[in-house]
């Protein structure tokens, strides 16, 4: 989870697409309706090594700033690989494997998504040698240090799907010089290739050219990364409802679903602590908490990645998040997730922020808002929703 998170920063601050993978989970991070990341500098990610929020209180740096070593975020070995929304499975050889666990040889993964980030332009599969030197290296999370990194390994092939468009630049994309055609998708959208550079060792090419891929139906997509495992988003209990619920909150207090009756109606805001848009956005909805309290509007924040994967509270990141909370002053509550994930509904979320709205009785209201908005923006947003409520 660590080195994942660590890797989708670097990417962020890169201003390429917010989403990635690492083990079997991937996360976006969403400015205004719109699932794509920001340069650093405009996010507020880091100026002058370190971070600062939206009203220019600086946050501390180890949110976003630090190194890491990317020979940690390659692809693990494993006996079979399958890709459903790419409709890609394979096997590689057991020389290939030998070498990726010696970490002499690195797999990496490597996507685009369109501009709707609704479907992807390409995704691939790449291996390349991997010196000592490189294997040890630590780079920066933020900048482009981690493409750098990627980019000095000697690439040996890539086994990859591609559309229409990005067909035309399997050299630039790919790195590699011969393309071998392979198949293509059943609805005709993409073709595979697998691809090697004829200036890699013979050996090792010929390892790669070894790779037997097999293909199936893609999966439908789930603005997942394309190397994820399709997702079963559904919510296990009442969906119009937060249900009874117990839980922690930042601040170490008890919280229960009672958080919500002492309003006509609360904004849930749900955000990572490495998200930057989700981090910009807190001091606006604490001045959006103090205009419209006395309206009948609250605010409660969910710190969706206190919790791991295995459902256990991650206290380095609940003590991130309440340095978080203090820095940017927000003294609405900051919630653990509950055993329940507030009855499901806090399953499947894979775009951050992300936004909802509950009454004063636990009944999930209105619309829900993906993305970081402005005071305004959620006034405009707040008033509406209360109206709806007050019929």
């Amino acid at each position: 989870m660590k080195f994942r998170m660590k890797k989708i920063t670097a990417l962020m601050a890169a201003a390429v697409l917010g989403a990635s993978t690492f083990g079997s989970v991937s996360v976006m991070a969403a400015e205004s309706t719109e699932a794509m990341a920001v340069p650093a500098d405009e996010a507020g990610m880091a100026v002058d090594g370190e971070a600062v929020a939206a009203d220019g209180d600086a946050i501390p740096s180890d949110l976003v700033a630090g190194t890491f070593k990317p020979s940690e975020t390659t692809v693990p070995v494993q006996d079979s690989y399958e890709y459903p929304f790419l409709g890609l499975n394979f096997t590689i050889p057991e020389e290939l494997q030998k070498q990726m666990k010696d970490q002499t040889i690195a797999m990496i993964s490597n996507e685009e998504w369109n501009d709707n980030a609704d479907a992807i332009k390409y995704a691939y599969l790449s291996w390349s040698e991997m010196t000592e030197e490189q294997k040890n290296a630590e780079v920066d999370k933020l900048g482009t240090a981690y493409q750098d990194w990627c980019n000095s390994l000697a690439k040996i092939g890539v086994l990859g799907i591609y559309d229409e468009e990005s067909q035309k630049k399997l050299d630039e994309t790919t790195g590699c010089t011969e393309h071998k055609e392979l198949g293509s998708s059943s609805d005709g959208k993409y073709k595979y290739y697998l691809s090697t550079n004829k200036d890699a060792d013979e050996t090792l090419r010929k390892e790669v050219e070894e790779i037997a891929p097999t293909f199936t139906e893609m999966t439908s997509f789930q603005q997942l990364s394309a190397f994820d495992q399709p997702q079963d988003t559904s919510n296990t209990g009442d969906s119009t409802t937060v249900g009874k619920f117990e839980t922690k909150g930042i601040d170490g207090k008890d919280y229960t679903e009672k958080v919500f009756s002492d309003y006509d109606l609360t904004l849930v805001n749900i955000f990572t602590t490495w998200c930057s848009p989700c981090v910009n956005e807190i001091p606006e909805l604490e001045k959006l908490y103090e205009e419209m309290k006395e309206k009948g509007v609250g605010v409660v924040g969910v710190v969706l990645d206190t919790v791991g994967d295995d459902g256990k509270q991650d206290d380095a990141t609940v003590k991130k998040a309440g340095v978080l909370q203090e820095k940017t002053k927000a003294s609405y509550p900051f919630l653990i997730p509950d055993s329940t994930m507030m009855n499901g509904r806090l399953n499947g979320i894979s775009a951050f922020p992300e936004t909802f709205f509950v009454d004063k009785d636990g009944n999930i209201v209105g619309e829900t808002y993906t993305g970081s908005h402005s005071l305004e923006e959620w006034k405009e947003i707040v008033e509406k929703e209360l109206q709806n409520v007050s019929k």
